[in-house]
């Protein structure tokens, strides 16, 4: 029953960790349709900070799944 409950809580835990890069994720999405407002210099320098950005919270992401596999 313990390593039931262990698993359970593991789980829990590995879920939550997940659900701050996500809300980011969010967030970086709206961001980038907001960008679409700006002059095009500043537009693109602004699409390139928010695609490394994206690209670390998918790497936030993947990590706590490659864990659990």
């Amino acid at each position: 029953m313990t390593d039931e409950r262990e698993r359970g809580t593991g789980r829990q835990m590995a879920e939550s960790q997940l659900v701050v890069p996500q809300n980011a994720r969010v967030l970086l999405e709206e961001a980038r349709g907001l960008s679409r407002n700006l002059a095009y210099h500043r537009r693109a320098r602004l699409e390139a900070r928010i695609g490394e950005a994206s690209d670390e919270v998918d790497r936030q992401i993947q990590e706590p799944r490659a864990d659990r596999g």
